[in-house]
């Protein structure tokens, strides 16, 4: 019978990756945490700075990794031109990875990518965001085969839930400021917003697929879009989130008025404070087949959209209470 896998999960101390190390943690994995935070003390962190390529091979060396799930990204949202940083962790830190990976001898690499990109490539990224996480990728996509490792990325679309630094961030400050009546665009954009334990679902696929003789040829090297396979227009989504927030704060609920919209056109002109990607990003449709992942991995969503935001409404009280939500 083949050995388990010893699971390494990069940024395992925030959102994506902590999900995923709460469902290994669920199924008797054993997994080690690679960040340069440390919020959960249910396993064994070791300390570090991906944009460190020596802390990377420490950290597989000390832990005796099979399997790399690598979540670092830095946030998009509120830092989409920061080329700089995307370049630096998102592009630099993933060589990082890989040629850790392939010196130690890892056998798999599954990454966690965005669904900024579409495939092919576009000619012109949404961003610098958008730009550096397709390099990325490419990167990963590259490395299949090298030295034995096996790799595959995953990509969510408009990933949401419990822990969210983004999504719920943003649409819980706009409710405080009772801006909830402002929207961009006609709404008839569609979005698919995936739960992040979906997600983690999704990738503990890959990476079994990846150990799985029958299958690992149609996995190693693919890119897998994932979402909830519920397409909704993207300010009724929204209007849930800030429905959520008036139900578990009934004291603070927002008042009752009639949307102001902007159309697109005139919000990219006048982007400013906001940004002519967030405009893109509110007015856009992006949603994307999961059949392929479906197919291929087997991957089916776990939890509906609407239990996720009852679930991140839980979350979101529970952290606002304890002061860690502001």
């Amino acid at each position: 019978m083949a050995s388990k896998d010893v699971y390494l999960v990069l940024g395992g101390d925030v959102f994506a990756g902590r999900h995923v190390v709460e469902q290994l943690n669920a199924r008797g994995d054993t997994v080690f945490v690679f960040d340069s935070t440390q919020r959960h003390n249910d396993v064994e962190c070791v300390a570090g700075d991906i944009c460190a390529p020596d802390q990377i091979s420490n950290a597989i060396q000390k832990t005796g990794a099979t399997c790399i799930i690598h979540t670092i990204s830095p946030l998009s949202i509120g830092n989409h031109d920061n080329l700089s940083v995307f370049h630096r962790v998102n592009v630099e830190g993933t060589r990082n990875v890989i040629e850790a990976a392939k010196a130690a001898g890892v056998q798999k690499l599954v990454y966690h990518g965005s669904s900024d990109e579409s495939l092919p490539y576009p000619k012109k990224p949404m961003g610098q965001y958008a730009a550096s996480r397709a390099l990325a990728e490419q990167l990963i996509i590259a490395a299949n085969g090298v030295n034995g490792l096996k790799t595959a990325c995953i990509r969510p679309t408009g990933i949401f839930g419990p822990g969210d630094q983004g999504t719920i961030d943003g649409a819980y400050k706009s409710w405080k400021r009772g801006t909830v009546h402002v929207q961009l665009g006609n709404s008839k954009n569609l979005c698919d917003k995936t739960y992040v334990g979906n997600v983690a679902h999704a990738i503990l696929l890959a990476s079994d697929k990846l150990s799985d003789p029958a299958a690992v040829d149609q996995v190693a090297g693919q890119i897998f879009f994932i979402t909830n396979n519920d397409p909704r227009p993207f300010w009724d989504f929204m209007r849930s989130l800030w429905a959520g927030f008036d139900a578990i704060f009934p004291d603070r609920a927002t008042k009752k008025r009639s949307p102001v919209v902007i159309p697109r056109s005139l919000a990219l002109v006048l982007a400013y404070p906001l940004t002519p990607y967030t405009v893109t990003f509110a007015t856009a449709t992006m949603y994307f087949s999961s059949a392929k992942a479906a197919r291929v991995l087997g991957y089916a969503p776990q939890v509906s959209v609407d239990e996720d935001i009852e679930r991140t409404m839980t979350w979101v009280k529970a952290e606002i209470d304890t002061g860690n939500f502001k």
